[in-house]
C-alpha cells in the first residue's frame, strides 16, 4: 500500500480512500442522544489530525484496532472550529506498509551526536562518574534506546531521536557557562546533563506507528524512574562515594527546576541549576522551533497561540537568511548540525531570557496532559 497525501497537505472536501495513517487515538464515546461513536486521532511524520466515526459507520470499522496500528481510511475531510477533520466511512487495519514511515524523526544526525557524547564521556575525569557513564553507554540496549527513543509524548522532542537530542543540545548549551563560571564541576554537570532525563526510557515507549506513555511512566513518572535507573547502576560500582550519588540524584531530583513544575526539591547545587536552566532552554526552543516551522506557511506575521509557550511568535523574519554558515557555540564547526538545522542554532544564541517563570516547564505539563486524559478516559 503507498500513501498518497500527508496530514499536512489534506484540503477541506478532499476524499479519502483506503488511506494509510498511524492510528494514535481510537476511543468509543456516546452521544447526550446515547448513540455510540469513536474519537479518532491520526497521524503521519508531517503532523497529526482529528477525526469522527458516527454511528451509521460503525459497522464499518474494525473496532479491534490499537493505537499503534496502520489503519486504511476512507472517508471525507470536513472544517471543524475552523481546523481539519475527518469524518471517517471506513477503516482497516493493514499490515504492508512499516510503521516506521510515519513516525517522524530528528533531523540531527544520530549516529554524530552519540560520536559526540561518547567524546564527552571520555573527558570525565571523576573515576566514579565515568565508571557510571561507561556502565551505561558500553551496555547495547540501555544505547540503542537512548541513541532511538522519544524525550516526550508530543510536547518537546518527541519524535524518534528526541532524548539524545534533547541531551546533545543541553551538552552544548552548558558550554558557555562552563567557560563563564570556573568553579562549575564539569564532570557532574555532564553527568546530570546525561541521566536528568534517563527516567524517559521507563516512561515512554514506542508501540508500532506510535509513542506511548508506559502503566509504570503514568504511575511513577520519568524522575523517580530516573533515579532508580541511577541508584541501580551505581549499585554495581564498588564503594561509589555517598556524597557524590547524593549529588547525582540531586541532579536528577531537581532538573524540573521548580516544586510546581514536579521537581520535589528545587536545585541546591550551582550544576543543578544550570541544568534545570538548561533544560528548560533547550525544551522551549526546540518547541518554538517546530511551532515556527508548523505556522510558518500561512503566510502570516505571527503564529497561532502556542499552548505550553503561552504566547505566538512572531515569524516573518524567520527564513531570512537561510545561507548564514553558523559556528557552534565554543566557535568550531558543529558536526552534528546539518544545513538545515542551522536555524535551530541561531534562533538559541538568539534568545535569552532573565525570567524563568516566563517559559512553562513542558516535562511537568505533558505529564499533567496525559493525566488529564487518563481521567477524561476514565469516565468512558
Amino acid at each position: 500500500m503507498q500513501k498518497q497525501y500527508n496530514v499536512e497537505d489534506l484540503q477541506i472536501d478532499q476524499k479519502l480512500i483506503k488511506e494509510p495513517f498511524a492510528l494514535l487515538e481510537f476511543e468509543k464515546k456516546l452521544s447526550k442522544q446515547m448513540k455510540p461513536y469513536y474519537n479518532i486521532e491520526l497521524g503521519d511524520k508531517t503532523g497529526k489530525i482529528r477525526a469522527k466515526a458516527w454511528t451509521e459507520s460503525i459497522p464499518n470499522l474494525d473496532t479491534n484496532a490499537e493505537v499503534g496500528n496502520i489503519v486504511a481510511i476512507t472517508g471525507k475531510v470536513q472544517s471543524y472550529a475552523d481546523k481539519p477533520q475527518i469524518i471517517v466511512e471506513r477503516l482497516e487495519v493493514v499490515d504492508d506498509i512499516a510503521p516506521e514511515e510515519f513516525l517522524v524523526v530528528t533531523e540531527r544526525d544520530r549516529s554524530q551526536m552519540a560520536d559526540d557524547l561518547k567524546a564527552e564521556i571520555d573527558k570525565t575525569q571523576n573515576q566514579y562518574l565515568k565508571q557510571l557513564l561507561d556502565l551505561f553507554w558500553n551496555n547495547d540496549d540501555y544505547r540503542d534506546k537512548f541513541i532511538n527513543f522519544p524525550a516526550g509524548e508530543y510536547v518537546h522532542h518527541g519524535y524518534v531521536g528526541g532524548l539524545i537530542e534533547h541531551v546533545w543540545e543541553m551538552n552544548e548549551l552548558s558550554k558557555p557557562y562552563l567557560k563563564m563560571y570556573k568553579n562549575l564541576d564539569r564532570d557532574l554537570l555532564f553527568t546530570g546533563i546525561f541521566f536528568h532525563d534517563i527516567g524517559k526510557l521507563e516512561e515512554l515507549d514506542i508501540v508500532g506507528a506510535t509513542i506511548i506513555r508506559t502503566v509504570s511512566g503514568r504511575l511513577i513518572t520519568h524522575i523517580p524512574q530516573g533515579l532508580l535507573f541511577v541508584d541501580h547502576l551505581i549499585q554495581q560500582i564498588p564503594d561509589f562515594p555517598e556524597m557524590l550519588k547524593d549529588k547525582v540524584f540531586h541532579m536528577i531530583l531537581s532538573h524540573q527546576g521548580k516544586l510546581e513544575f514536579g521537581s520535589p526539591v528545587v536545585p541546591q547545587l550551582l550544576e543543578a541549576l544550570v541544568l534545570s536552566q538548561i533544560d528548560d532552554a533547550g525544551a522551549s526552543m526546540n518547541q518554538a522551533v517546530k511551532h515556527i516551522e508548523k505556522e510558518y506557511q500561512t503566510g502570516n506575521e505571527f503564529t497561532d497561540y502556542h499552548k505550553w509557550l503561552k504566547r505566538s511568535f512572531y515569524q516573518k523574519d524567520y527564513y531570512s537568511d537561510p545561507n548564514k554558515t553558523d559556528e557552534s557555540i565554543d566557535g568550531s564547526s558543529s558536526t552534528a548540525i546539518t544545513s538545515d538545522e542551522k536555524r535551530f542554532d541561531r534562533a538559541i544564541r538568539s534568545h535569552a531570557t532573565n525570567n524563568s517563570d516566563i517559559v512553562r516547564n513542558t516535562d511537568s505539563a505533558e505529564e499533567s496532559e496525559s493525566m488529564k486524559k487518563d481521567k477524561q478516559n476514565s469516565l468512558f
